[in-house]
Formats: structure tokens, C-alpha cells, sequence
């Protein structure tokens, strides 16, 4: 990086704990040249205990005049947010106390007021939005864990004795698609090894999983908040429609895809153009659907490597170096519209 760069102060603000935590973790480091700080709402203790066991002493907000002071106090060149749907209040408040202002995945109105909007989670069916909006796979920063794992999919890795087939939903599983994945797979009449893997947020009963599981040989059920290492072993991934698609394309694993509510289900990235098998919202979910996606993928493995090239060609990989290269060159032109 030229030692000419400004050093900017980046103020990070985090709605939501999982991904949007990491993302704005791996950025600091992306911009670890200019002076950062983290806050979040109160109302997110996960947050800022996430942010507090990395090192960082972030500060905390009850509600928008609270967050308008600390503004005010530390003065940041820029605020990058993160987990966070704004309002058009918001929206303005920020970009009228800060120089630049990058919204990542806002579906809210405030995202109007901001210099730039990156959507990762972008839509298929969507209205038309600013130039300021930067919509598609390029939004998603790869956390430096992934990083070891890229492309790995395509190694040729021993014989299993059967096939592995990971479960992960996020978060709290809302609908408890981690059950009635499993339920659907055991009455699968072929075998399989397979992995539930369970948030720590999980909000349903976990020894109905686990009394599940214990009918059937080589089946587990564990709990993971971070399912990179088992879906790099992993034969076929089942898993949401938001985060996780994009870490299983960086590796490149065959993947089913079910969307554990309406806004996922809206998410464009994780369908067959991209390699991905998509069963649409869960809780409509037949049997017989999830049943044949996992014969099809099993007992067609050209197909599967097919589905694995389609995802490794998106070049997920590369991301950072070209998402550090886009922010610096947003950070020192300070301007509501940048050419892209």
C-alpha cells in the first residue's frame, strides 16, 4: 500500500452478531493502515462480546441520539455498517455527520442516503436502485479462516466409506429446518454419513436431534458456530439461503440450498447458475424434493463437479484484494458518487 494513503478514522457499527461481526473483523484488517473503531447497539451483547474477545474495546449505544454523540465525539472519516435494515432517518443522520458512509446489505431506505451500498444478499426480483448500489457476489468479504480452504473442493480427497453429507442452518433456525432435513434424509433407504450441525443460538430442543440421530449409524449431531472445517469435508452441503452458500462456493462443495424464511428466499446468489441446488422455502418443503436432489448429487458425480466449477469460476477467492482496492479508493475520493 503507497505511503501517500490518508489515514483515515473508520468507524465500524455492527446490528447483528454471525457473518456481519466477520466481515467487518476481516475489513479492519483490509484497513488495518488507518485508525478503527467498533460500536454497536446495546441491545447486541453478542456483538460486543464478539468484538471484545478480538481485542477491540467497542463502543456501545442505547439508541440513535446516543449514537449521533459518540459522532460527534470521535469525528470518523468514515462509517461502515453492517447488519443493519436502515431507516431514512438513519440513513441521513449518518451521512450528515460523516464524509462517507458504506452501508453493507441494507434493505432499508437509509441506504438512499449513504456513498455506497454493497449487497451480497442481493435480490433476483428487485426495484431499481441508485448507482451508489453495488449489488452481487462481490460483496462478500472471505474471512481469514476460509482462506486456507479456497478451492479445496477440487482435490481429490480418500474414499469415504459413505458419503458425508453436512446439515447447517444459521443462527436460530427459525423453523427448525435442522429437523426436518434430518427427518427427510433418514428416511433416505441408501447409506450415509451425516453432520447436524447446530448454532449456539439455536432456539429449538436439541435432544429431539440427538434422539433422531441415535436410530442411526454414523449420524452426529454438533454444535458449531463456524462449519468451514465439516463442510471442507463434507460430500454434499445442505444449508440456508443467506452466509453459508457463499463460504461453500469459496470452497466449492456440491450444495442444497433452502431458505429458512420469505427474505431469503428473495436472495439470487445461491441458485443453479451458480452451482447450487435450490429447494426454495423451507417450511413448504417436500420430502420427495430433498430426497432426489441428494440421489441426483450422490449418484451423478459428474454433476456434481459441474456444480463445482460453476462456483469456483465466480472467483470468490479474489474478493478482498478487490474489495480492499474499491474501499481505499472510496475512502480517499470522499464523494457521494464515485464511478464505479
Amino acid at each position: 500500500m503507497s505511503n501517500q494513503i490518508q489515514q483515515k478514522t473508520i468507524l465500524f457499527t455492527i446490528g447483528r452478531a454471525g457473518y456481519p461481526v466477520t466481515r467487518c473483523l476481516q475489513l479492519a484488517k483490509l484497513l488495518a493502515s488507518h485508525r478503527i473503531l467498533f460500536a454497536a447497539p446495546e441491545k447486541q451483547p453478542l456483538v460486543l462480546q464478539m468484538l471484545d474477545q478480538q481485542g477491540f474495546a467497542p463502543l456501545s449505544y442505547a439508541r440513535n441520539a446516543d449514537l449521533k454523540k459518540l459522532l460527534v465525539e470521535h469525528e470518523p472519516d468514515v462509517v461502515i455498517s453492517d447488519g443493519f435494515d436502515t431507516d431514512i432517518d438513519e440513513g441521513r443522520l449518518l451521512s450528515s455527520l460523516v464524509p462517507v458512509t458504506l452501508h453493507f446489505d441494507d434493505f432499508g431506505e437509509g441506504g438512499k442516503a449513504a456513498t455506497r451500498v454493497i449487497q451480497s444478499l442481493y435480490r433476483e426480483d428487485r426495484e431499481s436502485v441508485g448507482s451508489h448500489y453495488v449489488t452481487g457476489p462481490s460483496g462478500f468479504v472471505v474471512p481469514e479462516d476460509l482462506e486456507p480452504y479456497a478451492n479445496s473442493g477440487l482435490k481429490q480427497s480418500p474414499p469415504l466409506l459413505l458419503p458425508h453429507v453436512v446439515v447447517t442452518f444459521a443462527d436460530d433456525d427459525a423453523d427448525n429446518l435442522s429437523y426436518r432435513t434430518l427427518r427427510h434424509l433418514l428416511h433416505l433407504q441408501i447409506p450415509l454419513a451425516i453432520t447436524v450441525a447446530l448454532h449456539s443460538r439455536y432456539s429449538h430442543n436439541r435432544d429431539d436431534l440427538k434422539l433422531m440421530a441415535l436410530g442411526r449409524k454414523q449420524t452426529r449431531i454438533v454444535e458449531c458456530d463456524d462449519p468451514i472445517q465439516l463442510i471442507s469435508e463434507a460430500n454434499l452441503v445442505v444449508c440456508d439461503a443467506s452466509y453459508t452458500p457463499y463460504h461453500v462456493a469459496v470452497i466449492g462443495k456440491p450444495c442444497i440450498v433452502i431458505a429458512e424464511d420469505e427474505k431469503e428466499a428473495q436472495h439470487a446468489f445461491p441458485k443453479e447458475a451458480n452451482g447450487f441446488i435450490y429447494l426454495g422455502l423451507g417450511r413448504k418443503l417436500k420430502q420427495s424434493h430433498l430426497q432426489n436432489a441428494v440421489m441426483e448429487t450422490i449418484l451423478h458425480p459428474h454433476r456434481s463437479m459441474r456444480a463445482i466449477k460453476k462456483q469456483l469460476a465466480l472467483r470468490l477467492s479474489a474478493n478482498n484484494v478487490n474489495m480492499q482496492h474499491l474501499l481505499e479508493k472510496i475512502l480517499q475520493e470522499e464523494a457521494r458518487e464515485i464511478t464505479k
